[in-house]
């Protein structure tokens, strides 16, 4: 009998905590990953609401409180539905809204019956764990709708003439 060291009586004994810690490992990398898909999807979902608010609103033609003019209205509807994710000016500068003649398709002035579109372009949305990169994914969101005659009273002017700047 001869003199054994503990390494020689048991030569794996520290590929046990190897292999927990590639598991653990593993296992976080992929939890990441659904949580940033579950947020961009919830982020998605969140932009389309706030634009289908925005063409709900702007079928009624009529003006939010303390605005003028119905795109001004129509902006801070989708504001206010975008939960904080649109916000400011620089938020503002991300929905576009036009109108469209029904018969022709061709852009037009936003009158009653002219279909309302609403949209959402180049949202920045920046994942957190395993698929962050250097630059975020662009989201978008769009909806529209048929508007309503206008009331005895006349259309609401749609285009404030002096608009936010937009970088």
């Amino acid at each position: 009998m001869g003199f054994t060291s503990r390494n020689e009586r048991n030569p794996e004994r520290g590929s046990y905590l190897l292999e927990a810690v590639g598991v653990v490992m593993l296992f976080f990398g992929l939890l990441f990953l659904v949580f940033d898909l579950a947020m961009a999807v919830y982020t998605k979902s969140t932009l389309q609401e706030a634009a289908r608010a925005g063409v709900r609103f702007a079928v009624t033609a009529q003006l939010a409180p303390n605005q003028s003019y119905l795109n001004d209205s129509i902006v801070a509807v989708v504001q206010q539905n975008a939960m904080g994710m649109l916000n400011g000016t620089n938020g503002a500068c991300k929905i576009a809204i036009n109108y469209y003649n029904p018969v022709t398709g061709q852009p037009d002035t936003g009158m009653g019956g002219d279909v309302v579109e609403v949209s959402i372009v180049g949202y920045g949305y920046t994942p957190v764990g395993i698929l962050k990169s250097s630059s975020p994914i662009s989201l978008s969101a769009s909806s529209s709708d048929v508007m309503e005659q206008c009331p005895l009273a006349g259309c609401p002017p749609v285009a404030n003439p002096h608009p936010i700047s937009c970088p």
